[in-house]
């Protein structure tokens, strides 16, 4: 009986061995899973907080605008920037630095300075029909435009790039400028316009007391075309009338418009211009312009 006992007591003690080692087996599996989810959550935390903490900082210390440089771009705008890192930002090219460049800033300025100069002249302009309104401001803040501004401020002697300059460069920073003031200004468009007007001398931009603009002119034959229509009057008729010029390369030609109404045929002679087509255009422009004055249309 003493010898049974004995083995029913081993019995036991291998039964709770082999339970202890499932034991461990299972701890083991459920702390390395736990180290493993600990892990990918600290790496995590390190690529999208603590890396480019460091990098950014890296970058400020290592290419920090000098201080002359930061005073004669402050100087040519006549603003003093809170936050200097964003002039920095607005003169580096994506070529000097892989880290930050000018891109987005620059998205950000065209659209300030398109919106800001679009109502500078909703405000000062309110004859302009859209169409006038929208020409005004392309001629404002085009490309070539900005490029001139960037090369008659001397802007191109602080843009940082690794030998890379281009016209489109030249603009790009200036609308990478307006986006830094914006930003450093809180987003104030009218403060940014107080500064950016004089930077664009938009002033220049002089709008005709008759408001010929070049897309109504060159869109005038479709105009009265389609005018003769809806009155149910007969087609213009153009004639063309003089052809002149000191030599083949300098000819202007000119042309006269007519057509019947339903008071009596009406005629009118366009400016000389180089091609017939713009000849045309003048005459029928001409015609329009006195159909309105003669409140017939």
């Amino acid at each position: 009986m003493k010898h049974h006992f004995t083995q029913l007591d081993h019995g036991v003690s291998d039964d709770v061995k082999m339970a202890s080692a499932l034991e461990v087996v299972v701890a083991t599996v459920v702390l390395a899973l736990v180290l493993h989810i600990f892990w990918r959550c600290c790496r995590s935390f390190y690529l999208n907080h603590v890396k480019k903490y460091i990098s950014s900082s890296s970058f400020a210390a290592a290419s920090s605008l000098e201080p002359s440089t930061i005073a004669a771009v402050e100087e040519i705008l006549n603003y003093t920037f809170k936050d200097k890192r964003l002039l920095e930002e607005a003169l580096t090219h994506s070529s000097c630095r892989e880290i930050i460049s000018y891109d987005r800033l620059e998205f950000l300025g065209d659209a300030a300075l398109g919106l800001t100069v679009a109502i500078h002249f909703f405000r000062s302009e309110p004859k302009l029909n859209p169409d006038q309104l929208t020409q005004r401001r392309k001629e404002s803040v085009c490309n070539e435009r900005l490029t001139h501004v960037a090369a008659r401020l001397g802007l191109y002697r602080y843009i940082r790039s690794r030998n890379v300059m281009s016209p489109n460069i030249l603009a790009d920073v200036v609308e990478a400028l307006a986006g830094a003031v914006y930003v450093d200004l809180n987003f104030d468009s009218t403060k940014l316009w107080m500064i950016f007007k004089d930077v664009l001398m938009v002033d220049e931009i002089k709008v005709p007391k008759d408001f010929e603009s070049r897309e109504i002119i060159n869109g005038a034959q479709d105009e009265l075309y389609r005018l003769c229509g809806r009155k149910k009057w007969g087609n213009p008729i153009y004639t063309y009338l003089a052809k002149e010029g000191c030599s083949r390369h300098e000819t202007t030609m000119k042309y006269s418009v007519e057509i019947e109404t339903d008071d009596g045929v009406l005629r009118q002679e366009g400016d000389e211009k180089s091609t017939p087509r713009d000849a045309r255009n003048s005459a029928a422009y001409r015609l329009l312009r006195s159909l309105q004055k003669s409140a017939i249309v």
